[in-house]
């Protein structure tokens, strides 16, 4: 079956679409989701606020889909950064770090209002099942417990989700406290205390610690 080219109204609509969608972003990133409103989107992508409610149903409608912009940012960045790091013979538990490096550098680049904004308890895509963010630290994960560089004790599947966990719980206390702390760094330090909760036990465990 030969797919049919999209019409010149067709990419039109898409243009403005993504016109929209980026100058929201843009504009919450930098005076808050609060401060942003739909007739300042608008104004900017020079169209009227019914073309707006055309594409989007509000402004919220936008703001959480920003996730799927977080999970075409770990497939196209940082998917090929694992990736890298594993032909180079990087440890896998250096890749969990690294993974949860670029989570709180993702998160820091979306800005401290909108972040504060998407750590709520109505936000249930926090939780949605194979999400491609998810996928990747699963595959993480199982390359780490097949080569025995993890305890099985949990799945792959279980790690994720306690790691996630984890995560969104320092970067809902980097929000509580203003922003005040280095975000990296902390995620940083608690990972490599966490990852060591998964390491076997033993001398060989002792001399990956060692290194």
């Amino acid at each position: 079956m030969i797919k049919k080219e999209p019409t010149s109204r067709q990419l039109q609509a898409d243009r403005t679409r993504t016109l929209l969608y980026s100058i929201a972003v843009s504009l919450m990133e930098k005076q808050g989701f609060s401060n942003t409103t739909i007739e300042q989107i608008a104004t900017k992508a020079g169209v009227s606020i019914g073309t707006f409610y055309h594409y989007f149903s509000s402004k919220e409608e936008i703001f959480y889909d920003t996730f799927k912009k977080a999970d075409e940012h770990f497939e196209t960045i940082v998917a090929p950064a694992l990736y890298s790091a594993e032909a180079a013979g990087q440890s896998v538990f250096e890749q969990v770090v690294t993974f949860f490096r670029y989570y709180a550098h993702y998160n820091l680049n979306r800005g401290f209002s909108n972040i504060t904004q998407l750590y709520n308890t109505k936000n249930k895509i926090f939780v949605k099942k194979g999400r491609f963010m998810q996928e990747l630290l699963k595959q993480v994960f199982a390359r780490g417990m097949a080569r025995g560089e993890f305890s099985s004790e949990l799945s792959p599947d279980d790690a994720t989700d306690y790691f996630f966990v984890v995560a969104r719980g320092i970067v809902y206390d980097w929000c509580v406290h203003g922003g005040a702390y280095d975000l990296e760094k902390k995620m940083e330090s608690y990972m490599r205390i966490l990852l060591r909760i998964l390491e076997p036990r033993g001398p060989a465990s002792k001399e990956r610690r060692g290194r």
